[in-house]
């Protein structure tokens, strides 16, 4: 956490903290500050001299400078009560109370504020030299303040003397920067981000080092001797104090540094210490500049190592990562001695490029096969002994059927003296690259004669409107030749080309509009090349853009479109005349069709009037005969009568056989409805019909569900019943006859079928089946007109679909139609 951050840095962080338990967490920081503080606040009371009343150091000092520097405002309640509290402890009154704890606020805060500003990080403060020394000068510096306010207090309150006010400043001067010394150092160390598990490693020797260490102070401050003199055994302690510094974590170090501060201290105030043969004043101002001197050798050898730790961290960093660098480079590198000989040239190159040719010792120019591009091996060597540093030089060397080319770059190296050492340089192998550089000669090469062997006129211009590219087909036109176009624009060539002027002004034009919205343009134009023969062109002005989408130069293509355009115009006089000839035939063929309207009209009222006047002689006839048959049969003998019914039978037949030819014609000119129609449903209710009018036949029915049909539903029962009655007729002779319905396929359709095991039919005679009044079979036993399948295959033609049939004597017959394209077949049966 950095210092000045809130107090709520601190504590545990959850996604959602709710504001009552930030506050509840506030409350417990403070409070735990301020008891902190009433403790080291009890602990530098304890460590007072009896004789003169003065407290040595005043420990809390360094607890609210880094409570304040941590925590920032919010710990400014926490401090305050701590500072209070401990002085009405101390039964200071409430008034010097007052003195004190401002005084301890002021030099806490303004020490705090003083560390926020010269440090980003609080590790930076023990970790580098600088922060070490802020840290010290801000130490004694902020605690001014507090030994202010106490002698104001003691002036105010308790009438001090002007000539001790110094004596009494300097003492709480020195306590409160030794507090601070002694417990904000080794708090710094133990919020530093370091991991708690550093302090594991050499376990065993913090102890045996940090233990004698606090020993040997314990023993010094306690009136034993152990050497001759006891401040010997100060001396002996500073190695020690050394060790620890440079061997063990800051935690370790500064907590050992805290306890031994308060051995010498404790031993001090008992009067057990090395310097007791001296006043107290000058043992405790003894003291202090120990622990000050110690804790400054301390800081500054930590900060020095923690710095140098950083740096070989750095150093190592650096290291790796150009190792890295190196590595992944694709260049190698070489050195060259004071004789321009290599002495440092990595295996690598010797593999890759030279092969198995041992180079140390040699000159670049003495490798055999190597051959200098750039300029030669001689310029080389001049230009290396004038020490003098080199780029790009690029040499080749024949590998197998290729060449392997190499491009060196290098400096001279001198010494510090300005001696001459060397050459110190780079290699790449650009074999690829010369080889991306030849296909791309090559590739530039076939566009070249691409472009060239085209019969457009093509022009390429730079971003600048310049014309860069000219194809043979523009050339040829020899109008070109006459000047140095290459680099001009057209407004330019314009000034020099009279007889062009105007269409070279209109094409810089074109291109300026072209550059400026970066779209292409299009258009036609009339140019007269060789001053004779004008012809059509096809113009396409195209830009070309960088990857950004920026303008970067343009192609103008033009195309000649002369004999195009003639044969357009041709073409199009040839469709005025192929219009005018349709038009014509439009309008015979209207006259005609009005004229065989206006004939099927005449027809069908001749075929009315003679239906009506047929009939009524059939009618009389018919009348007549069935009066002579009821009023005069008992005159006429057998043969008489035979005769009647004759005439009877014919007049009837004569009869339907009118009605089936009306029908037919009828139908043939219906006009198709199509409708999603039910053929299940109709064949059911035939069936009913037919069972109906012969109720004693016996006639299995086999009807699927689900026969749809696009069609004309009054037309698609005519169908249906046609075919129906057909097999119920030719089937009447079978004892258990058989009718099924179903669907299959006819061409390319879905059709459907009536199949029957009655009489059947030859299929030689197939072909007479759908005509007219054409018959298979005797009326004596199957009656009819002949007329039913006609009419079916008229429908199934209406609808564009196919009808056929197929059938054996004596062994039935099927007969399949579709109704057009647009049918919907439903589920099989």
């Amino acid at each position: 956490m950095k210092h000045g951050e809130p107090v709520d840095a601190l504590l545990p962080m959850t996604p959602v903290a709710s504001r009552s338990a930030a506050s509840r967490h506030l409350v417990a920081i403070n409070l735990l500050i301020a008891v902190s503080y009433c403790l080291l606040a009890a602990l530098s009371v304890e460590l007072r001299d009896e004789a003169s009343g003065r407290i040595p150091m005043w420990a809390p000092m360094g607890l609210a400078m880094f409570a304040l520097l941590r925590c920032g405002v919010r710990a400014v309640p926490g401090v305050l009560a701590g500072v209070l509290a401990s002085a009405l402890l101390a039964r200071q009154g409430l008034q010097m109370a007052t003195f004190f704890a401002a005084g301890q606020l002021i030099a806490a805060a303004s020490g705090a504020a003083l560390l926020r500003r010269a440090s980003l990080q609080p590790a930076d403060l023990l970790e580098r030299t600088d922060g070490a020394l802020k840290l010290l000068a801000v130490i004694y510096l902020c605690a001014i303040p507090g030994a202010v306010f106490t002698v104001a207090g003691h002036a105010l309150l308790h009438e001090l003397p002007p000539d001790r006010w110094l004596e009494t400043g300097s003492a709480a001067w020195l306590g409160d920067a030794l507090g601070a010394i002694v417990t904000l150092l080794p708090l710094l160390a133990w919020s530093s981000r370091r991991p708690i598990a550093s302090m594991t490693r050499r376990l065993s020797e913090q102890i045996l080092v940090v233990g004698g260490l606090l020993l040997l102070l314990g023993l010094t401050f306690s009136g034993v001797a152990l050497l001759p003199d006891r401040l010997l055994q100060i001396y002996v302690a500073l190695p020690l104090v050394v060790w620890v510094a440079l061997r063990f974590p800051p935690r370790t170090g500064w907590t050992a540094f805290m306890f031994s501060s308060l051995i010498a201290l404790a031993g001090t105030a008992q009067g057990s210490s090395p310097f007791s043969a001296h006043p107290m004043q000058m043992q405790l101002l003894v003291l202090h500049g120990l622990i000050m001197l110690t804790a400054a050798a301390a800081l500054f050898i930590g900060a020095a190592m923690a710095e140098k730790q950083v740096a070989r961290r750095a150093l190592r960093e650096r290291e790796a990562h150009f190792r890295a660098l190196t590595l992944l480079s694709a260049d190698w590198h070489w050195e060259l001695d004071a004789e321009l000989r290599y002495h440092r040239l990595p295996g690598e190159l010797t593999g890759v490029h030279f092969g198995d040719a041992e180079l140390d010792g040699c000159a670049p120019w003495e490798i055999a096969g190597e051959e200098a591009l750039t300029q030669p091996w001689g310029l080389l060597r001049q230009t290396l002994e004038r020490h003098e540093a080199f780029r790009d030089f690029l040499s080749r060397r024949r590998d197998g059927q290729r060449w392997r080319y190499l491009a060196s770059s290098g400096e001279p190296v001198f010494e510090a003296s300005g001696a001459f050492q060397g050459y110190r340089g780079v290699s790449r192998d650009i074999t690829a690259e010369m080889q991306a550089r030849e296909a791309l000669r090559e590739e530039e090469f076939r566009l070249r004669a691409l472009v060239d062997a085209l019969p457009d006129l093509i022009v390429l211009k730079d971003k600048h409107l310049r014309w860069r590219l000219a194809n043979k087909a523009l050339l040829d036109t020899h109008w070109l030749k006459k000047m140095a176009w290459l680099g001009a624009t057209s407004e330019e060539l314009a000034a020099h080309l009279p007889s062009l002027s105007a269409v070279l002004r209109r094409n810089h034009d074109i291109a300026q509009e072209v550059a400026r919205t970066c779209k292409p343009h299009y258009e036609e134009q009339v140019i007269d090349l060789t001053g004779q023969d004008p012809r059509t062109y096809e113009v396409s002005v195209i830009p070309l853009t960088d990857d950004e989408g920026q303008f970067n130069g343009l192609v103008s293509v033009r195309r000649e479109v002369t004999a195009q355009r003639e044969a357009a115009r041709i073409q199009a006089l040839h469709v005025e005349g192929v219009k005018l000839q349709n038009d014509e035939l439009e309008r015979r063929v209207s006259a005609r069709t009005a004229a065989l309207e206006s004939a099927i009209k005449e027809l069908e009222a001749f075929s009315y009037s003679v239906s009506h006047d047929l009939r009524a002689p059939l009618r009389a006839l018919d009348g007549f005969s069935r009066l002579l048959v009821e009023d005069y049969g008992d005159l006429l003998d057998e043969q008489g009568r035979e005769y009647l019914a004759r005439i009877r039978r014919n007049s009837q037949r004569m009869g339907e056989l009118i009605d089936d030819l009306l029908e037919l014609s009828r139908v043939s000119r219906a006009e198709v409805r199509r409708s999603l129609t039910n053929l299940s449903g109709i064949a059911r209710d035939i069936a009913r019909e037919l069972d109906g009018e012969s109720p004693a036949r016996e006639v299995e029915w086999l009807i699927p569900e689900g026969l749809w049909v696009d069609a004309d539903a009054g037309l698609a029962r005519i169908v249906m019943e046609n075919l129906l009655r057909n097999a119920w007729k030719f089937s009447k002779q079978q004892p258990h006859a058989r009718i099924e319905i179903g669907q299959t396929v006819l061409g390319d359709q879905t059709a459907y079928f009536v199949r029957d095991n009655g009489a059947g039919f030859d299929m030689s005679y197939v072909g007479r089946l759908f005509s007219p009044f054409q018959r298979l079979h005797n009326t004596r036993d199957y009656d009819g007109s002949g007329i039913g399948l006609a009419i079916v295959q008229r429908i199934v033609r209406l609808h564009g679909g196919q009808v056929s049939a197929e059938g054996a004597p004596g062994k039935g017959a099927t007969f399949t139609f579709s109704l057009g394209a647009a049918e919907m077949p439903g589920a099989a049966s």
